[in-house]
């Protein structure tokens, strides 16, 4: 059975510096960075992040996201709730239905935590 994803703060800003930079509290930025990428190691996430990051703005419903997934919208329900978990997603309440988008300052801040850097006193490339 999967293991639930642990409960990030995604109200604060990801603040995480690259890996291999120093960092004031390197366990929390590594849960904060794990969670993220443990939510998007999944086809389906990756597809919805795909299908939203194609313009600012873009949202999307359950119905729609299983349409594009060609699952139910309780399994599409699964995907957004862990994709907003995450942080990676952002939903908009407009009477009965939720519209998600991505939260693009997330992606682009886990983008740049990616970019690995040597902290080491050598002449690494």
């Amino acid at each position: 059975m999967p293991r639930t994803l642990p409960i990030v703060n995604t109200t604060a800003p990801m603040c995480c510096s690259p890996i291999g930079e120093h960092s004031e509290d390197p366990a929390a930025d590594a849960l904060q960075i794990a969670t993220r990428l443990k939510a998007l190691a999944d086809p389906s996430r990756v597809r919805i992040v795909q299908e939203l990051a194609c313009c600012e703005g873009h949202e999307m419903t359950t119905t729609e996201a299983g349409a594009l997934l060609g699952v139910s919208e309780a399994t599409a329900n699964h995907h957004l709730k862990r994709l907003q978990q995450a942080g990676i997603l952002a939903p908009r309440r407009d009477a009965q239905k939720v519209y998600y988008h991505l939260d693009l300052g997330a992606l682009r801040q886990l983008g740049a935590v990616l970019q690995v850097r040597c902290s080491a006193n050598c002449h690494c490339s």
